[in-house]
C-alpha cells in the first residue's frame, strides 16, 4: 500500500512541476522546476518514513544553491531521522555559519548534543537560542530536560565517590563528592526554573511540567537519602 501512495504522489508531483506551474508562472526556468520537483520528492518521501530515500533529493536541490537554509533543514532533519547524527550536526553547523542567529538550527544543535551526552553542550546552545528567543516555551522546556539529565549524571557520580569515601575529611574522594553534591544540587535548582518558565510562557505545559519538576525533586530526594545511606555503611 505504501508503494502504491509513493508513486501516485509521484505522479501528482509530475504533473504540479512540470504541467501545471509553467502554465501559472511561465518564467520560471526548468532548473527552478527541477529543483522544486526534487525538493517536494524529498518532502514526500520524509512524511512517509523513507527519510534516507529523502536525503539525495534534497542533495541534488542543493546542487543549484549549496546554502539554501530552507532545504539544508529538511536535509538535517531527513539525516536526523535517518540516524545520521554526526552528518545532521554538520548540516546545522554550515547552516549558523551562514548565520549564527537561527535559532532552529541552535535549538536542534542542542536536541543533537544532548541525544549524544553532552549535556551541558546542549545547555549551551539552548541558552543562545534563548537569548535571541527568549519567550520560546519549547526551549525552555528542553533546557529544563537538559539539566536535569545533568542533575541525575552528577548525583551517580557522587553516589560512586560516596561508596569509597574514606573518614579522612582530606580524602581526595570525599572531596569529589563534595563538588558532586554540589553540582547536583545546582543543576536540579536550574531544571526547575527553566521548567517553571517554560509554565510561565505556555500554561498548557503545566501538567507535563509539573510531572518533570516531581520527578527532579524527587530524584533529589531520593538522591540525598542514598548518599547517607552510602556513608553510613561505609567502613568506620
Amino acid at each position: 500500500m505504501k508503494y502504491w501512495i509513493i508513486i501516485f504522489s509521484i505522479c501528482l508531483l509530475a504533473i504540479g512541476v512540470f504541467i501545471i506551474l509553467p502554465a501559472i508562472a511561465p518564467t520560471v526556468t526548468a532548473n527552478e522546476m527541477i529543483k522544486t520537483s526534487d525538493v517536494m520528492l524529498g518532502d514526500t518521501f520524509s512524511i512517509l518514513n523513507q527519510s534516507e530515500i529523502a536525503v539525495p533529493f534534497y542533495d541534488n536541490a542543493l546542487q543549484m544553491n549549496s546554502d539554501d537554509p530552507a532545504i539544508l533543514k529538511k536535509k538535517a532533519e531527513a539525516l536526523l531521522k535517518s540516524g545520521r547524527i554526526i552528518d545532521a550536526n554538520n548540516v546545522y553547523t554550515q547552516i549558523l555559519s551562514q548565520n549564527g542567529n537561527d535559532t532552529v538550527a541552535l535549538v536542534r544543535l542542542g536536541d543533537v548534543l544532548m541525544q549524544q551526552g553532552d549535556l551541558k553542550g546542549a545547555v549551551g546552545y539552548y541558552d543562545k537560542a534563548l537569548k535571541i528567543d527568549p519567550g520560546n516555551a519549547n526551549v525552555w522546556f528542553k533546557k529544563g530536560d537538559a539539566q536535569l539529565l545533568m542533575s541525575i549524571d552528577e548525583t551517580q557520580k557522587l553516589h560512586a565517590a560516596a561508596k569509597n569515601l574514606s573518614n579522612q575529611p582530606d580524602s581526595p574522594n570525599y572531596k569529589a563528592g563534595s563538588n558532586d553534591q554540589l553540582e547536583s544540587m545546582e543543576s536540579y535548582k536550574n531544571a526547575v526554573e527553566s521548567y517553571q518558565e517554560a509554565m510561565k510562557l505556555d500554561p498548557k505545559l503545566s501538567i507535563i511540567v509539573s510531572a518533570r519538576i516531581l520527578v527532579a525533586t524527587q530524584n533529589q530526594v531520593n538522591s540525598s537519602q542514598s548518599l547517607l545511606n552510602d556513608i553510613q555503611s561505609s567502613p568506620s
